[in-house]
Formats: structure tokens, C-alpha cells, sequence
């Protein structure tokens, strides 16, 4: 096996196994190369070889090929992770990481000042990328695994109150009457604001909403996208009475105002024009932070439908499927303290039976 430095400065990996030859596309980097290297590997039936990976190899080659796959936000996230790490630790083989490296690497970051979310990032993209690493057999087990892991520090979560939604809702429509109905359906269904302008005319039915993508902005273009959680994301939820004729509404005006322009019939849900294009998720973050005056972000919205439903009873398996998490621990996970408290009726219930 090999990696190749070409004449216009790209590499490629070459592999020869059992008689066969193959090549990989040219990528930007080294690390990708190894990368690609490994995988034909194994797509050939061999086993890559172990030995001259370093850290910053595998973390660089580990987001580089996940570019077509993680989301802008991700690879930010990332990026961000990969200039925290030590340039020693970068630069030491994947072979010689142990447990104790790693957790000396993060003191060493807690003890120059670096925050434990940034800890916490450094974290996440090593465990991704060694995982890949023990994949390829470039190492026998995920040392983060065993490290001391950064302190997890969860913020607490205040979403608005019934009342505050309503004075934004209201207030929305002397910014933009489209933008109102926008608020009353993340309101109440408490979709992602990526999914909420993702939303085209068919998928509104049936008195439902069926998310089946997702809309992200990078360098300043807008990229279609899976939902947070892939395939599981895709769900249909149920809209209420009032808001699916806000729904409504807007469609038989958008078409109309289409038909006077003579445009093409609208495409997407919430548009600046007509439902040619969608709606940017930033325009909406900033549209949202002036109606609440900065005291909560468009996520909120998202709290506030997962918390009103679970106080009022609604089982915990339907709140989970209608925000989309992976499973219901997630959203106990997230939102368990919001659950009605229900230990007194335990109590109650084990003394009736003695009765």
C-alpha cells in the first residue's frame, strides 16, 4: 500500500492486494489519502497495515471524509475541536495512545485555561476519529473510551411561557404575516428551525407535516440536508385546527399572488418569494431574537412544545417521536425534569394493594 504525492500537489492512495490494483480519487491532503488507503483495504478483503498514522493524520482524514456526509454546523464543530489539541499530542502515532495520554492531554488543556466545552469538543472528535482508527485496524481499542472524561455541564433549560409565546406570536405579524404562522407551527410542533424551512407544499396533508429534510447555510449557499437524526428524523406530525388553516392560508395566498405574477406554482412553505426559494434559518434566528427582545433564541420554541406536552401527560414515547430524537432516552435525557412528579401516585397505588 501507498499514498502518492501527484504533480498538481493532490495525493491518492494505491493499493495492490491478491493480484489487484486499485487507486482512490486525489484528495487535498495526506490524511485523507491514508484514509481512502485504508478503506480500499478492506474493500479489496485485506487488512490495512498499522503503524505511521498520527493523531492529526487520523483527525484530519476522519472530517475530510466525512464532508459529504456531517453538516456544516459538525465540521465547524470539528474544526474548532482539532485547533484546540496540543500540537505534541497531534503529533504523536495513533500506536503509542493510551487512556493516561489522553486524560494527561486534558489537564494539560484544563491547566492553560481552556474551558471544559472546549475540552468537551476536543473529546467528541477524537473519540469519532479513533473509533474510525479501530476500524481500520489502525489501533486495537478507543483509548477515549477509558480517559477521564470532560465534566459534562448542562444548561439549564427556561423556555418561555405560554403567554410570551403568544405576545411573539402576535407581534410577529406586523413584521411579516408569513413569519407569524412560521412561529405557530415550531410552536406547536416544536420542529428544528433547519426543518421548519425545509418544509415544501407536499409534505402539508392531512392535517400533518411530514419532515423529511433538513436546510443548513455554508459559505453563504444553502445546502439541502438529512434531519438531525437521519432516516429516524423522518416522521409526520400531527398540526392543530387552527394552525393547519394558518397553513392553508398561506398556501391558497402564496399561489394566488403566484398566479398574478405568473410564476411557477410554490414549492417551498415559507419563502421571500412566492415559494421559488426557501427561507435562509438565519433569517429567522434574527427575526426571532427582535421579536423576544433577546430573552430567548428560536430554540426555545422547541423546548417550550417538548416541555408544555410532558407536563400536561403526554407519554414520552410521542413527545420523542414528534421532535425527532433518536430515542425516547434522549428526550428523558433532555427533558426528564419536566415530567410530572408522579411519586406520590406510586406510593398511593402500592398502599392500595395492601389494602
Amino acid at each position: 500500500m501507498s499514498v502518492e504525492k501527484l504533480p498538481s500537489g493532490k495525493y491518492r492512495a494505491v493499493v495492490r492486494h491478491a493480484g489487484q490494483k486499485a487507486t482512490s480519487a486525489a484528495v487535498m491532503t495526506q490524511a485523507e489519502a491514508k484514509m481512502l488507503e485504508a478503506q480500499l483495504k478492506l474493500t479489496m478483503g485485506g487488512t490495512p497495515g498499522k503503524g505511521g498514522h498520527t493523531v492529526a493524520e487520523v483527525v484530519d482524514g476522519y472530517i475530510r471524509d466525512g464532508a459529504a456526509r456531517l453538516s456544516p454546523g459538525s465540521i465547524d464543530f470539528y474544526r474548532k475541536g482539532e485547533a484546540a489539541i496540543p500540537a505534541a499530542f497531534a503529533s504523536r502515532e495513533v500506536l503509542t495512545i493510551t487512556p493516561v495520554i489522553v486524560s494527561s492531554m486534558y489537564r494539560e488543556l484544563r491547566s492553560s485555561g481552556a474551558s471544559e466545552h472546549k475540552i468537551r469538543k476536543v473529546h467528541r472528535l477524537l473519540s469519532a476519529a479513533f473509533n474510525r482508527a479501530v476500524r481500520y485496524g489502525w489501533l486495537t481499542s478507543n483509548p477515549c473510551q477509558q480517559a477521564d472524561k470532560p465534566k459534562a455541564q448542562t444548561k439549564e433549560i427556561q423556555p418561555p411561557t405560554p403567554a410570551q409565546v403568544r405576545a411573539i406570536i402576535e407581534s410577529a405579524a406586523q413584521v411579516n404575516e408569513d413569519l407569524q404562522v412560521y412561529l405557530r407551527l415550531a410552536a406547536t410542533t416544536g420542529v428544528r428551525r433547519g426543518e421548519g424551512v425545509a418544509l415544501k407544499w407536499i409534505d402539508v396533508a392531512d392535517d400533518q407535516i411530514h419532515v423529511r429534510r433538513s436546510l443548513v447555510e455554508s459559505d453563504d449557499q444553502l445546502i439541502e440536508r438529512p434531519t438531525k437524526t437521519g432516516t429516524r428524523g423522518h416522521r409526520k406530525i400531527a398540526v392543530g385546527r387552527e394552525t393547519m388553516a394558518a397553513l392553508e392560508a398561506l398556501r391558497v395566498r402564496q399561489a394566488a399572488q403566484a398566479t398574478e405574477q405568473g410564476l411557477p406554482a410554490p414549492v417551498w412553505v415559507f419563502s421571500h418569494d412566492l415559494g421559488l426559494t426557501p427561507w435562509r434559518p438565519h433569517y429567522l434566528t434574527l427575526a426571532f431574537g427582535r421579536l423576544s427582545d433577546h430573552t430567548h433564541r428560536l430554540h426555545d420554541l422547541r423546548h417550550y412544545a417538548a416541555t408544555q406536552q410532558l407536563a400536561a401527560g403526554v407519554p414520552v414515547t410521542t413527545v420523542s417521536k414528534r421532535l425527532g430524537h433518536a430515542s425516547t432516552a434522549v428526550t428523558l435525557d433532555v427533558y426528564g425534569h419536566w415530567l410530572p412528579e408522579q411519586d406520590r401516585g406510586a406510593a398511593d397505588l402500592m398502599e392500595g394493594l395492601l389494602a
